[in-house]
């Protein structure tokens, strides 16, 4: 198969994913015209394009962290969901597994649900987790 094909069905199935996902979202989401997304980042959807966040304009990834840093205080957010000293490692956003360096989107979905990466092996509570 030509590598270009190869791209387009690769395209087209994480496209297919993407809507699924969408039109299952939790109630966290909210729907912003034609887009789904989450009522915290609000004011990303009045008049914004998405290369607000996303490197295009019509995007076909996810955004890169630093788009999510850019507002988000990295440091900020590991004094946030640190956990007692016993627990040290189960902070998502400073693990045993990835250090400091967790991908965002691993976790947190703008336009679908989605759940913390560290749910596929553990059973670790996240009582403020926005899905």
């Amino acid at each position: 198969m030509k590598p270009q094909l190869k791209l387009n069905i690769f395209l087209i199935a994480v496209g297919v994913v993407f809507i699924a996902g969408m039109s299952f979202a939790g109630e966290t989401l909210q729907q912003y015209g034609d887009k789904k997304g989450r009522s915290y980042h609000a004011d990303l959807y009045d008049g914004k394009s998405c290369d607000s966040c996303h490197d295009n304009s019509k995007p076909t990834t996810f955004p890169a962290d630093f788009a999510c840093l850019d507002c988000h205080d990295g440091n900020e957010l590991i004094e946030t969901t640190a956990r007692p000293e016993d627990e040290k490692w189960q902070n998502p956003h400073n693990n045993m597994h990835y250090g400091k360096d967790v991908p965002c989107m691993e976790c947190h979905g703008e336009h679908q649900e989605s759940k913390p990466l560290c749910a596929g092996c553990h059973s670790f509570n996240y009582p403020n987790y926005k899905k």
